[in-house]
């Protein structure tokens, strides 16, 4: 609790991390509203699947996906490198903090931020879903509660990944950058065009940044036409919640790993 409260006490009237937690907590619901606003000809969707229970879950949590991984990834790596930036990194270990104090402040306090993301999308979820609430079963309402834990572990996922080109980089435009770039295009040029090429299976889905977006991917399975496509091809656009929970944490604690032996080892 102390090393977390330093780390808040440097970054509570930070304008960036203040820009970037009001965004998330404006588009969460905003987007929603907006796709459900909008008339979608989909063969099996009506516009009311975005804002009742039990699809509300799986949407507001897709939504959420994008943010976090673009919010609160910067965030985890803004958090990191400004300290390099401003040489309070080295300052703080000079004034008495171990190296090993101040990684696992920054990662305690990144805890703290995907814990209060998850908060919200929940609070979001059951506001949207009871004002819309109509002729719905009670166990409807939570019938999707499985997606609560995996989307804290998204949260810890991007912003892990964060912190580590953060930690390795040091520089913020090039760790953004790097964040940006792999996630976007690099692992699926990886995924597709090399990967598939050599072995086409599914071991091409086990990616650190697709692992961690299927833990709450696009509902696919609430359209009727992909869900038959599903079932009758014995097929499966993403990795099930067992294995994207498995492997993203998997990758978190490799992250983690390669993130504090850098801290441990490297000059400041």
């Amino acid at each position: 609790m102390h090393l977390i409260k330093l780390e808040w006490l440097k970054f509570r009237k930070n304008s960036v991390l203040l820009l970037l937690a009001l965004l998330y907590l404006i588009l969460l619901p905003i987007k929603l509203f907006g796709g459900s606003a909008m008339e979608i000809q989909f063969p099996g969707f009506n516009n009311m699947m975005l804002v009742q229970f039990p699809t509300v879950w799986s949407f507001v949590g897709y939504i959420g996906n994008w943010l976090v991984f673009f919010f609160w990834g910067f965030a985890a790596i803004y958090l990191v490198t400004s300290e390099f930036a401003n040489r309070t990194f080295r300052q703080n270990v000079i004034s008495g903090l171990s190296r090993h104090q101040m990684f696992f402040a920054k990662f305690n306090f990144l805890l703290v931020l995907a814990l209060a993301a998850t908060i919200y999308y929940v609070l979001v979820c059951l506001l949207i879903g009871f004002s819309n609430y109509e002729d719905t079963e009670w166990s409807q309402v939570f019938e999707r509660a499985d997606l609560i834990p995996r989307y804290f572990l998204m949260c810890v996922g991007y912003m892990s990944l964060g912190l580590f080109l953060g930690l390795i980089v040091r520089k913020t435009a090039v760790a953004i950058f790097l964040y940006f770039t792999y996630i976007m295009f690099f692992e699926l040029l990886l995924r597709w065009v090399i990967h598939k090429e050599i072995v086409n299976n599914k071991s091409m889905h086990f990616y650190p940044a697709n692992a961690i977006e299927d833990l709450v991917p696009v509902p696919v399975k609430d359209f009727p036409p992909a869900r038959q496509f599903i079932e009758a091809n014995a097929f499966d656009f993403y990795l099930t919640p067992l294995e994207a929970t498995i492997t993203s944490l998997i990758y978190i604690i490799l992250f983690l790993v390669l993130a504090y032996r850098s801290v441990q080892v490297r000059d400041l």
